[in-house]
């Protein structure tokens, strides 16, 4: 398919995500609403359910996201598990091919259950018990397919346990709508709306892209005038919002933006400056980001999930709540509250608004707000709906579409030093890696901060120091990580200028200025703010202390020591992490609900460490090339890579489990981008190597198996509403991945021919 026929659908798709945000109540209010049965008697004025059982929750909290509001409810909870109970409904008509009936507690629990019974015109009983898993605090719709000479039926409802967990709710049986249809609904909005994130971030960049330019400035203007102009979008929004709601102004500024990307556009005839290299690299990019958004649907994840069944779920165990921050910064603008206001630190204690940028929050606001999203005055912890009303969703496909920039920002860094094949050649090693993706599908800015780190990196190669500078306190204000790699790349810009004192000074200073013109500001705004008195990592200083830490406490030099060989074993020696004992037993391995199997353990080997982040047979690779490179570009190898591993092994005292995806994402980049350049440059074993066309088709196990390994092969997989859809997010994953090998493998045949 032609990029302008791509561009052209994908722009519609977007417009369509601002109409079913703005219509969505009204369209869902078309599905009928759900209705109690009525008795078969045709009794009125009676009680529904006779027993033991309590229809009050005065004392008692049940998730009602997934049962209609108004329906009749009765528990054996009343005040502590050790009630115990039964209770009986009436006979109600059964004229529905389907029954629907709300279960929340334990009905698996020893001395629990519900039953149907289904009664025929003769008398006959047919009993079905509920085969639902247990669904606690949380309401859970069984969907019972009537026998076909039933005309009643009734639910038996029994608590004869007196332990922990000991109880059972059920509701007054009622008739509604295949729940397909509002599970589909969600699907659509949610796939619109990541057209939607892809155009308004992507769009700007190619509308007003700058032909002239040189090729560092076109690829930081095509990868942050979307993202930038979402962030001042999203702090217009934030300044109005005691004048006009945010939903308003949200919904106003993302269609003005998304109009006038497609005016641009026709204007263009569709015909938009990339080159085809970059063309491939935003294509890859967005396949990867449908991959990642369909795992993200999928109902159920690895055993320990944290903020499993609520729509903060991020897909990993830990303790790493990270995910969520900047969609704090959304709940902030929803409330209209300021930034230092006790409401908003609430929200980040013990840190602050100030302790991280803010510009991943702010971009996502638009998006979030036109597509319909309602932030809770609460943390995030609704129950997970596909595409949730509280506009979570919206934001995680946001931060996907975002952090996917650094596939393109890598493949334009790397047409500095290397032919536009083996450009995308390193683009795709990193798009596909298990690392590259687990990280694009975790909502926090870390990739999103290496993406302005590379374009600094781009103008400092190219001797413009200040925009170097400058673009690095850009990279800052997304995430603190990049002032790890200041250091570096100072040292770069001193290296390319003629290394007299009279260039080295100016050189050095306009680099210096540039990023402090970012940096300082926000430092200064985190101190001097008010923090309220649980915000005990306040601003950047929280940061600070990892250099003091290990393992949480104030270090002592036989501690420190310790955690940091820990943490650097753990980073470079394949299943070190795994196979230590100190770190296969360390209280933060695994799950922070439960204790966690080996093969949970073992999952995380794909986002702490080196070797199997990048894949094992581009980490041997690798290897390789960084060995032959010591040779020949010596300087690249210590300020890109020994240098950095160096520097962040020595800060990072949080905890010993490895250092890739708490600070170690520039460093994966400098590895891929080290055995490119030393692939292109020679005619070896390793150019042949990665030039081959399989190359992207072999990335792909263990990138699956990182994604669904521990998901499938969950033992105990929680209970869920929204799975139906499940096989088709599993099929898209795939399917995405492929397609974006199937570019990568195109390109590569190209090439040869």
């Amino acid at each position: 398919m032609r990029v302008r026929t791509t561009f052209q659908i994908l722009w519609l798709v977007a417009g369509l995500a601002l109409l079913l945000g703005a219509g969505r109540d009204t369209i869902l209010g078309l599905i009928p609403k759900p209705r109690e049965l009525p008795r078969f008697d045709g009794a009125t004025g009676q009680p529904w359910i006779a027993g033991d059982f309590t229809g009050q929750f005065d004392y008692q909290s049940i998730a009602e996201a997934a049962i209609p509001t108004g329906i009749k409810r009765a528990s054996s909870w009343q005040g502590t598990d050790a009630f115990q109970g039964k209770a009986e409904s009436a006979w109600f008509r059964a004229t529905r091919s389907v029954i629907h009936v709300g279960v929340a507690g334990y009905p698996q629990h020893a001395g629990c259950s519900v039953v149907a019974e289904f009664r025929s015109p003769d008398g006959k009983i047919a009993r079905l018990t509920c085969p639902l898993s247990n669904a606690g605090e949380q309401w859970r719709v069984w969907e019972i397919d009537r026998p076909p000479d039933a005309v009643a039926v009734r639910v038996i409802a029994e608590d004869r346990a007196s332990d922990y967990t000991g109880w059972v709710a059920v509701t007054h049986p009622f008739r509604a709508w295949p729940s397909i249809l509002p599970i589909v609904f969600q699907h659509l909005q949610l796939y619109a709306t990541l057209a939607l994130a892809l155009v308004l971030i992507w769009g700007p960049g190619l509308a007003w892209y700058p032909r002239a330019a040189a090729p560092e400035i076109r690829t930081l203007f095509l990868v942050g005038n979307g993202p930038l102009l979402l962030a001042v979008l999203g702090a217009a929004v934030w300044c109005l919002g005691g004048k006009i709601a945010p939903t308003t102004s949200g919904f106003g500024a993302a269609a003005i933006v998304w109009l006038m990307i497609g005016i641009g556009a026709k204007r263009r005839g569709f015909h938009f400056e990339v080159s085809p290299t970059m063309s491939s690299a935003l294509a890859v990019s967005a396949l990867v980001v449908v991959a990642v958004t369909a795992k993200s649907t999928y109902s159920v994840g690895p055993a320990g999930e944290l903020y499993r069944g609520t729509i903060s779920r991020n897909y990993t165990v830990g303790d790493r709540m990270d995910s969520r921050f900047p969609f704090f910064i959304v709940q902030a603008v929803a409330r209209h509250s300021g930034p230092a206001a006790p409401e908003t630190e609430r929200y980040f204690q013990p840190w602050t608004f100030f302790s991280r940028g803010p510009l991943a929050g702010l971009a996502a606001v638009p998006i979030v707000m036109a597509t319909g999203g309602r932030p809770p005055i609460e943390r995030p912890e609704q129950p997970w709906q596909p595409f949730d009303p509280q506009g979570f969703a919206a934001y995680r496909v946001t931060m996907m579409s975002l952090a996917s920039g650094v596939v393109v920002a890598f493949c334009g860094l790397l047409l500095l030093f290397v032919p536009p094949s083996w450009a995308l050649t390193g683009a795709g090693l990193l798009a596909l890696s298990p690392f590259g993706v687990h990280e694009i599908m975790f909502t926090w800015p870390k990739w999103v901060a290496t993406a302005w780190l590379i374009a600094a990196f781009s103008l400092a190669h190219t001797r413009r120091p200040f925009a170097a500078g400058l673009t690095l306190g850009v990279g800052f204000l997304f995430h603190p990580l990049i002032l790890l790699w200041t250091p570096w790349i100072g040292l770069w810009v001193v290296g390319r200028t003629n290394r007299t004192l009279p260039e080295i000074v100016p050189a050095g200073l306009r680099f210096g200025g540039g990023a402090a013109l970012l940096v300082i500001p926000w430092m200064l705004a985190g101190v001097v703010a008010p923090h309220q008195p649980e915000a005990v990592l306040a601003g950047q200083g929280g940061f600070l202390r990892y250099w003091l830490t290990a393992d949480r406490q104030i270090a002592t030099w036989a501690t420190w020591w310790h955690t940091r060989w820990l943490n650097f074993a753990n980073t470079f020696v394949p299943l070190h992490v795994y196979l230590s004992a100190d770190s296969f037993h360390h209280a933060r391995a695994g799950s922070a609900y439960e204790p966690s199997g080996r093969l949970v353990k073992f999952a995380a080997v794909w986002w702490n460490t080196l070797p199997f982040g990048l894949g094992l047979g581009l980490w041997a690779v690798s290897l390789a090339a960084i060995v032959r490179a010591w040779h020949t570009l010596r300087a690249a190898v210590v300020l890109l890579i020994a240098g950095p591993a160096l520097l962040i092994t020595a800060n990072w005292g949080w905890d010993p489990l490895g250092l890739m995806r708490e600070c170690g994402h520039p460093l994966f980049v400098a590895v891929i981008a080290i055995t490119c350049v030393v692939a292109a440059t020679g005619n070896g074993w390793i150019s042949r190597l990665l030039s081959h066309r399989a190359v992207p088709w072999l990335q792909l196990p263990e990138t699956l198996l990182m994604l669904w390994l521990t998901t499938l092969a969950n033992p105990l997989p929680w209970p869920v509403d929204f799975g139906r859809l499940d096989p088709l997010c599993l099929a898209i994953n795939a399917l995405a991945l492929g397609a974006a090998a199937w570019v990568l493998f195109r390109s590569r045949a190209r090439s040869v021919a």
